[in-house]
């Protein structure tokens, strides 16, 4: 039985706490505060489950200490799915601490985690290699994402873009307060680097989804007509001056009242012609998603090679029986 370590109190910590000691399958201790940061990150717990906030910048030090201390590091935020394309030499530096330590670090949750990079990754199993006399990838990947984001904290749905005038979600987009839905670039970058490809640049567009009416999020805030009550962007990865890689994520409070529904949609293509396609309708949730993805990754983090790994180089994240199994 694994012991595991959670640091930070919002609403993933606390799911993924509560759903641990409902399956019985290790021992918890936490969620931590901040002001507990040694009693979680310092405990030497099999693993630490990191779940504070989305920039790599802003969790490094966390990862640093509980890897000093022997522990296995799982991550939500989402930069860390990916941590080479937002520092190269911090990412080099942790990856080389968690090897020395033979422990081993990952980025958890449904995107990144699933949707755009491990799903996507299964899907082009089946393909062929197929490359032009460039060198660029005869395959194209398209993947659309429509959410409920309703479920999240007023911090969250704020970072994500709701609760803004046109000309504010503009200049707070500029100024890097609002991030949309974060991410896509490591998801692009987990599925490129499985394929030995490198990826040239990654175009962005994020834009508002403004409502006409009045939404009241329960003990959150209210958002007045005029206002964003969602986000509507769409990341594209250039390989070899073409564009190889579509990600469209489309965020609303209140999907019904638009007329949309949830889904999740995979397109993989080859020379125009569709080659693997995937349609899950309603899509998977957000939240309850990703703290089942954290929960079914503790014994695959455990399991997996010393360094910091991506879902492209472990095990699929597997909701395992209370009781052990054996071949034998």
């Amino acid at each position: 039985m694994a012991s595991v370590a959670i640091y930070g109190v919002g609403q993933l910590g606390q799911a993924v706490a509560a759903g641990l000691r409902v399956r019985g399958n290790h021992r918890v201790s936490g969620p931590f505060r901040r002001e507990d940061r040694e009693l979680a990150l310092n405990s030497g717990a099999d693993v630490v489950l990191i779940a504070t906030t989305t920039l790599f910048k802003d969790v490094a030090d966390y990862i640093r200490d509980a890897v000093n201390a022997g522990s296995n590091v799982l991550v939500s935020a989402e930069e860390c799915a990916y941590p080479w394309a937002v520092d190269k030499k911090l990412a080099d530096e942790l990856d080389k601490l968690a090897k020395a330590k033979r422990v081993s670090i990952a980025g958890a949750g449904v995107n990144p985690g699933l949707i755009f990079d491990a799903l996507v990754a299964t899907l082009l199993g089946p393909t062929p290699s197929a490359f032009n006399s460039d060198g660029s990838p005869k395959t194209t990947i398209v993947v659309r994402r429509t959410v409920n984001i309703s479920g999240f904290g007023a911090t969250v749905l704020r970072r994500i873009g709701v609760g803004a005038t046109a000309k504010e979600f503009k200049e707070k987009v500029e100024r890097g307060e609002i991030l949309g839905h974060a991410g896509f670039p490591q998801s692009m970058n987990v599925v490129a680097d499985a394929l030995g490809l490198e990826i040239e640049r990654i175009d962005k567009e994020l834009l508002p989804v403004l409502t006409d009416r009045e939404i009241d999020l329960p003990e959150r805030f209210i958002i007045k007509p005029g206002y964003s009550a969602g986000v509507n962007q769409t990341y594209t990865a250039i390989v070899k001056g073409r564009p190889w890689f579509s990600s469209h994520f489309f965020g609303h409070v209140d999907l019904a009242g638009i007329e949309k529904v949830a889904k999740d949609e995979i397109e993989i293509n080859i020379d125009q012609k569709v080659h693997q396609t995937i349609s899950l309708n309603p899509g998977i949730g957000a939240q309850m998603g990703s703290q089942n993805m954290v929960i079914n990754s503790i014994e695959r983090i455990i399991q997996a090679q010393p360094g910091w790994v991506t879902v492209a180089e472990i095990a699929p994240a597997l909701a395992r029986s209370n009781e052990s199994f054996s071949r034998k």
